[in-house]
């Protein structure tokens, strides 16, 4: 058992359990096969302080499942696909992703190619497999999964049956499991693995069959408990499983609960111009509308029914209104000024499968009021905005009360150091560290210098101009045949100033003759004048007479000759010009040198690549790992207990004077 813990844990988890001893925690994810399991790190150490306290592990179902435009249908309308900066940009996956060992959703965009040096258009002309292939493979996220619907319809997560997935979770679990067993390189530990994924697998199937009628959402509820229990080595303590269709239900029987207390904010008449004014001064200058985006009456909550699918809620004088793709125009013969009351109306017209959820912003106040909110160190990029809103509520006199959020900074990779694997690593980081197989001890002392090491090449990528300097650079980091080619770089790049050394010399001898015919073309002008001025002079043609008109017919003939002699001797100086830099010899050496030079930059590209994927991979998963990585890489438990001896706690308001 773990008998410590960071130093911020025992106080503020008193503090907490203090001020709030009647506040679950909620620890709310889109799926359970990412980092939210991980959250037993909490429950482990309330359960060995003897602090109590419920935690609350919600599925959160209420967004639509992942589609993206344009994806390719294949046999399974739930596909497995990458994402990329290019054919799969605008994907987002939540409620069916995964990562295998090392993996995560962080990828090298194009832009951040340009942004160290690679001429990532050049390269694309040049590569065999075209520009749209190189940018989906050269900025591909490593190791990271999403599925996708490839149908026409737009799918509620809580509502999606299991049934029309067909094989889609087994697929999901298989590519994710076996591309992780296939990095441990001890037999013992291969075979512990093996065991954990086929168990894991084979849950989901068998939940699968055993619930033909069952939905996502039931199966990751089903599961989640047996995850945590894996994680801890036991059944967890007071801890239960939702779903946010269901903890944010709203019928008549559940409308005084305090999590609907701000949604009561935008419909009771003294605060709703207020609350819908701090909202949109919240999320002005962000990717959110404001709120007149969505028309009269808009207020920052989505209804979600199973019928209708889920749109924005309006509520006018006389009518509620919920832009689903069909939209719903409920009459009100009276105002609606409060949650009661639009339960009573939801309910009547809708049934009592109604969910009212905040949109993003709106969410995190609406639960913080009743919940101690559980966030890892990356998670919700909306909490400024949230804060920025209930400061801006607070300031207008309205007293909205928030609990902070519990923020949990794990060291997973610092924790490492108590697996006892060895490890085979992926390309990029076997690229970063050096050596292709190591040990977890070796990883868990060495990735924070190698995340260091490859944000100074990326500085160092960044500062190179020129082939000769990214050739020296190459010759020197990674040695092999660079040296030989900077050589022979050198040498193309010396023919070609040769070459244009001796076209120059053309180029000014071309210039010096147009010079010379210029002053012959004036020359013939002046004599064809001294000509016809001779011949319109004389009357009297004496043997005199005629021997000056053959002078002046001879000096004409000689100035067209010399003419003729200086335009030959133009055009053969410019063949000889246009030899020398576009003739054999010349593209020969060009050629050299650009094949040398595209050779440079995708080593540059790969460097780049590799290097974001090992700083912003490594950084990311630390934060963020998938809670079956600790006990697939594991089994022992140690990998676990030894994050939960180092992870570290800390409040976060969610209003600046709290």
């Amino acid at each position: 058992m773990v008998q410590q813990f960071h130093a911020s844990v025992k106080p503020l988890l008193e503090e907490l359990r203090g001020r709030f001893p009647q506040t679950p925690f909620l620890a709310l994810g889109q799926t359970i096969w990412w980092d939210e399991p991980m959250k037993a790190v909490l429950r482990r150490m309330l359960d060995e302080l003897s602090l109590g306290g419920t935690t609350l592990f919600g599925v959160h179902d209420t967004d639509y499942f992942a589609k993206l435009r344009g994806a390719a249908t294949g046999s399974s309308r739930f596909a497995l696909m990458p994402h990329n900066d290019g054919s799969t940009k605008d994907l987002w996956s939540a409620a069916g992703e995964i990562s295998q060992l090392f993996g995560s959703e962080t990828f090298p965009t194009r832009q951040d190619f340009l942004r160290h040096g690679v001429p990532f258009g050049r390269l694309a002309r040049a590569a065999s497999q075209g520009d749209r292939k190189l940018l989906d493979e050269t900025t591909e996220a490593w190791g990271w999964r999403g599925m996708v619907y490839t149908g026409s319809r737009d799918l509620i997560v809580h509502n999606l049956p299991l049934a029309d997935m067909g094989d889609a979770v087994e697929r999901m679990l298989t590519w994710g499991f076996e591309s992780t067993h296939a990095g441990l390189v001890d037999t013992c530990c291969r075979d512990e693995a093996g065991k954990l994924a086929d168990s894991l697998v084979g849950r989901a199937s068998d939940y699968q069959a055993q619930n033909p009628g069952g939905h996502l959402s039931a199966m990751y509820q089903a599961l989640l408990p047996q995850l945590l229990g894996t994680m801890l080595g036991s059944a967890p303590k007071q801890t239960d499983v939702v779903c946010t269709a269901h903890l944010l239900n709203l019928s008549p029987e559940t409308a005084h609960l305090p999590r609907f207390n701000f949604l009561d904010l935008f419909l009771a008449e003294k605060t709703r111009a207020i609350a819908r004014e701090c909202y949109n001064q919240a999320v002005a200058g962000s990717e959110m509308y404001t709120l007149d985006r969505f028309g009269l009456g808009a207020i920052p909550f989505d209804v979600v029914t199973p019928q209708h699918g889920r749109g924005t809620l309006r509520v006018t004088l006389r009518a509620v209104h919920i832009e689903t793709p069909n939209p719903i125009r409920i009459p009100t013969p009276i105002p609606v000024t409060s949650v009661a009351q639009l339960a009573e109306v939801l309910t009547a017209e809708l049934g009592h499968h109604v969910t009212v959820v905040g949109k993003a912003v709106a969410l995190i106040s609406m639960l913080a009021h009743e919940f101690l909110f559980v966030f890892n160190e990356e998670g919700s990029a909306y909490v400024r905005r949230t804060r920025k809103m209930n400061d801006l509520l607070a300031a207008a006199g309205i007293d909205f009360s928030v609990h902070p959020i519990l923020r949990v900074k794990y060291r997973t990779w610092d924790s490492l150091r108590a697996a006892g694997a060895t490890l085979a690593l992926p390309s990029h980081l076997a690229a970063a560290f050096g050596r292709k197989t190591i040990t977890c001890e070796e990883f868990a002392q060495n990735w924070r210098t190698v995340v260091q090491e490859q944000t100074d090449l990326l500085t160092a990528l960044k500062q190179i101009r020129g082939a000769r300097s990214l050739l020296d650079f190459l010759s020197h980091r990674e040695g092999g045949d660079w040296p030989e080619q900077t050589v022979t770089h050198a040498k193309a790049k010396e023919m070609q100033r040769s070459l244009w050394t001796r076209a120059h010399e053309l180029k000014v001898r071309v210039q010096a003759l147009y010079a010379e015919l210029r002053t012959v073309k004036t020359q013939i002008v002046e004599a064809e004048k001294q000509k016809g001025d001779h011949f319109r002079r004389v009357a009297d043609w004496t043997p005199e007479e005629n021997a000056r008109r053959a002078s002046l017919e001879d000096l004409v003939n000689g100035k067209l000759a010399e003419r003729r002699d200086l335009m030959q001797a133009i055009e053969d100086n410019k063949a000889q010009r246009a030899a020398k830099t576009r003739g054999s010899q010349a593209e020969t050496a060009r050629a050299a040198a650009m094949e040398i030079e595209n050779l440079a930059e995708t080593a540059r590209m790969r460097l780049v690549r590799n290097a974001i994927l090992t700083r912003d991979g490594l950084t990311h998963t630390d934060h963020r790992p998938s809670a079956w990585w600790l006990p697939m890489v594991d089994p022992s438990g140690g990998w676990f207990d030894e994050v939960v001896k180092t992870t570290e706690l800390y409040a976060e308001p969610l209003r600046s004077s709290s």
